[in-house]
């Protein structure tokens, strides 16, 4: 039975509108990331009617629609359970959270994780008790290939090296990697280790798998579910940093890779990417900023690239806009207090494209850092109107520099990439 199923049949399904600066965010979990474009023209129908038409691309291959009105809210929670996007309860919803790589099933060198990734769903929504999982704590399956997940800020991860490796698990803030594990185990050996963080975060008020492995270590918690550490000598594809463009692996598996301005993309520009795909292609999130088109042939790439910069799109490689981490900003979202997405476009006008590379620069509108996991080499923080500055660290660490006006930013950001060993 599939997720989608269980859905359906468990109830009429629940949504869970979280309010931002700009009305109500509702999230929607796509089954390993996967949405036929008819799907998609029909999420950006409901985007444009209930909410202020954006659609936002997370970190975590997610869709969410902005700008929700509450007194929609009724009507979209209808139109979502005719499209099968409604989860049983919050908790449910919460829990569905796995990632899956996006080229699976269609680069060969990745190995297709998706039927696993729909099994571990299916486990999660049926036993409840793993309901009781923080509501950031994630999943990823990670089949390799071109394009690998690496470190997503997962707390289990279950990747393939390689074919023929067979799946392992890697817990989140360890490298180490558990002993092979058949197909058929994988998702129990993942509800044992959920379990074995449960049972210990309810007394030691753990958040994430990172907390306990700290105290723990890999290896233990391993051996607490009975599996070994057992690397191998295998070599782990680090985090990937694809390209947008087309991109072909094999006769019938060709794809055009979208980038989306800081994650997003409005409906009235999904809609005709989806309309020059044809019914018949699909839709891959990622946590990347992209969206991949899998099309029929090379034809439908070249038309949709072709489209798609007078969109507002990204097509070509080293656009500032994907190497910019910066999360919505004022008047979006409630904490922030500066319109971070325009500081960044600002502060990439003067430096220049061809000297920011991903993850050197971090613009956020409060210390939550909703924009990027980790550090960056230059971090700034929106407070009352202006910016503090961090170097090499993130939103929350102590910053070198304070409440900078925002003319000032770009060359703020001049020196400090000078001192953190970055170039502009």
């Amino acid at each position: 039975m599939s997720p989608a199923t269980l859905r359906r049949g468990w109830c009429p399904g629940v949504l869970r509108p979280m309010p931002t600066g700009d009305g109500l965010l509702v999230r929607l979990r796509l089954t390993s990331g996967e949405l036929s474009c008819r799907l998609a023209a029909d999420i950006a129908g409901l985007a444009d009617r209930y909410g202020n038409g954006a659609i936002d691309l997370t970190q975590r291959a997610n869709l969410q629609l902005r700008g929700v009105r509450e007194e929609c809210l009724p009507e979209l929670t209808a139109a979502l359970g005719d499209l099968d996007l409604l989860d049983p309860s919050d908790s449910a919803e919460s829990v569905r959270n796995v990632m899956v790589s996006p080229l699976a099933g269609i680069d060969p060198a990745c190995v297709d994780g998706r039927a696993l990734a729909k099994n571990l769903e299916t486990l999660l929504l049926r036993n409840i008790a793993l309901h009781a999982l923080p509501a950031k704590f994630g999943f990823a399956v990670d089949g390799g290939g071109l394009w690998p997940l690496g470190d997503v800020g997962a707390d289990m991860t279950l990747i393939a090296p390689g074919p023929g490796d067979g799946w392992r698990i890697r817990l989140g803030g360890s490298p180490s990697l558990s002993q092979p594990i058949e197909v058929a185990e994988a998702t129990g050996q993942v509800s044992r280790l959920a379990q074995i963080f449960l049972s210990k975060s309810s007394t030691a008020g753990f958040r994430r798998m990172r907390d306990l492995v700290a105290i723990d270590g890999a290896a233990h918690i391993f051996s607490e579910a009975g599996l070994l550490v057992s690397n191998a000598g295998l070599a782990v594809g680090k985090r990937a940093t694809p390209e947008a463009g087309g991109h072909r692996f094999s006769a019938d598996a060709c794809i055009a890779a979208i980038g989306l301005p800081f994650g997003r993309i409005e409906a009235s520009k999904l809609k005709p990417i989806a309309a020059l795909a044809g019914p018949r292609a699909a839709l891959r999130l990622t946590p990347w900023r992209l969206l991949i088109v899998r099309c029929a042939d090379e034809a439908a790439v070249t038309a949709i690239l072709a489209k798609a910069p007078a969109l507002g799109l990204v097509t070509t490689p080293g656009d500032v806009r994907l190497a910019i981490d910066a999360c919505t900003g004022a008047p979006g979202c409630v904490n922030a207090t500066t319109p971070t997405r325009e500081d960044a476009i600002l502060i990439a006008g003067v430096l220049g494209q061809d000297h920011l590379k991903p993850g050197t620069i971090h613009v956020s509108g409060c210390i939550k850092g909703c924009a990027r996991r980790g550090t960056a080499r230059v971090t700034l923080v929106g407070r009352d109107g202006r910016y503090d500055l961090v170097v090499n660290g993130g939103p929350s660490d102590a910053p070198v520099r304070t409440a900078i006006a925002r003319g000032d930013l770009a060359a703020a950001v001049r020196s400090a990439l000078a001192v953190a060993g970055g170039a502009a």
